[in-house]
């Protein structure tokens, strides 16, 4: 949890900081948001079970250590 609020706040950090790289991360969630809603409903139902699918892989990871 800790390792997860640190790489959080460190890419936030960054984020804040830097003015070209917020706009990047930005383009590329509009990017992202307008191919999606082009190929809508499928694409948030694959949206859902990727993430879904990547929760799940990290509770299994964290549950092994």
């Amino acid at each position: 949890m800790v390792r997860g609020i640190s790489i959080v706040g460190l890419g936030g950090g960054f984020l804040m900081v830097s003015p070209k790289l917020r706009m990047g991360v930005s383009h590329l969630i509009g990017v992202c948001g307008n191919s999606m809603n082009l190929y809508s409903p499928y694409s948030y139902v694959a949206a859902a079970i990727g993430i879904f699918a990547l929760l799940t892989l990290f509770m299994h990871r964290s549950g092994n250590s």
